[in-house]
């Protein structure tokens, strides 16, 4: 069976396409799966002085094996921490490590895990590094960014501490995951949207010349 020049081409064009569609897919998946890194505080804000409750979302297990435990160390200007009393772990605190053990957290599932405490009497960014123990290995995100540079791999959660009562901006969720509370802006958010732009924009930028080639091959094309 003899193939023409015309179904050459659009065998061509229907190969760059699944090929720009699969990568801008996996793209779409890789900045979902961005988004969903990080463990976030709930609420990100609260007065200096006064009694806190703070929630850390758990979003994910250690590459696909379950959590069954969890230790923040709470900030050296932040008292009396406590572990919420959380149903099917043990909870604990002590040396300034809160802790939640002989849990079984499914590596899909969202939890959330909460600590009470005192806030600072300063305003300003405190930090809860947590190490996140799985069945197979383990997470810790410990890691803080230093002013002025892009976020971590691994950061810890943020926790802002205002002077008087928060505002409902600094309540709101930051606007990119994992992203400073103090800042409206995040370097690891920006950044990892502008590789996903990237990347969409250079799989219609295949299509569009797999279609131009097209064309052009069959406005060229012998008739049968």
């Amino acid at each position: 069976m003899t193939v023409t020049r015309e179904t050459r081409t659009k065998r061509l064009f229907r190969r760059s396409a699944r090929l720009a569609l699969a990568t801008s897919g996996a793209a779409l998946l890789l900045g979902a799966g961005i988004a969903s890194a990080h463990i976030e505080a709930d609420p990100p804000a609260v007065q200096a002085g006064t009694k806190a409750t703070v929630s850390f979302a758990v979003e994910h297990g250690c590459n696909g094996s379950n959590t069954t435990k969890l230790e923040f160390k709470a900030p050296a200007d932040v008292t009396d921490a406590q572990a919420v009393d959380k149903t099917g772990w043990t909870t604990g605190a002590a040396n300034g490590t809160v802790s939640f053990t002989g849990g079984n957290l499914d590596a899909s599932t969202p939890d959330d895990f909460s600590i009470t405490f005192t806030a600072p009497t300063t305003a300003g960014v405190i930090h809860f590094p947590v190490v996140q123990t799985c069945a197979v290995g383990e997470t810790a995100w410990i890691e803080i960014a230093a002013d002025g540079a892009a976020e971590p791999e691994h950061p810890a959660p943020a926790v802002l501490v205002t002077d008087g009562p928060p505002t409902s901006a600094q309540l709101a969720p930051a606007k990119d995951d994992g992203a400073d509370p103090a800042s409206s802006t995040g370097g690891g958010g920006s950044s990892n949207t502008g590789v996903i732009v990237g990347i969409a924009i250079g799989a219609v930028v295949v299509i569009g010349g797999a279609v131009l080639l097209a064309n052009r091959r069959k406005g060229s094309a012998p008739s049968l």
